[in-house]
């Protein structure tokens, strides 16, 4: 003999309601805003190392030159300490370093900062992910969708394997 299953129906607007799943989605909506902001001043970041590590850095160790003195006159002159370039630590420390080390420093913080972006585009893709549920949630408790659970009965296992 069989046992009867036993199972509830509840409405989806009681479990979610709709104006709370549309409260949601915008405030994933506000939040992918924000993130897509963060990344545009990441790229522009990104950009910027990219236009410094592109610099060329020239090194005229003791070349003469001729100096601006005021709006009309020019005077010889000679460069010096033309391999050395100041570069931020953090926090305003700053430290000189020669131009080849500059760039193995831009070229570390490239790194950093791409590995930024993409963990930042996967945030994005997630909360994308959410504020559709969110969204779909909405159009569904909107519909008057119902949620039926019927619990499971397991039943025993005999032994018995037939041969066909």
């Amino acid at each position: 003999m069989e046992i009867p299953a036993k199972g509830s129906v509840t409405p989806l607007s009681s479990l979610f309601p709709a104006e709370e799943a549309q409260k949601a989605s915008k405030r994933v909506q506000d939040s992918i805003a924000e993130r897509q902001k963060e990344l545009g001043q990441l790229r522009h970041f990104v950009a910027d190392n990219a236009s410094l590590m592109n610099l060329s850095i020239i090194v005229l160790l003791g070349d003469g030159c001729q100096v601006p003195y005021g709006k009309a006159a020019f005077l010889p002159g000679r460069l010096i300490h033309t391999n050395e370039c100041l570069v931020l630590l953090g926090e305003g420390y700053y430290c000189e370093r020669t131009s080849k080390q500059t760039t193995d420093i831009l070229k570390r913080r490239g790194k950093a900062l791409e590995s930024q972006v993409e963990s930042l585009k996967a945030v994005i893709q997630d909360l994308k992910a959410e504020a559709s549920f969110f969204d779909a949630t909405a159009a569904e408790v909107a519909e008057g969708l119902l949620e039926i659970r019927e619990e499971y009965i397991e039943e025993a296992y005999t032994g018995k394997v037939s041969k066909a």
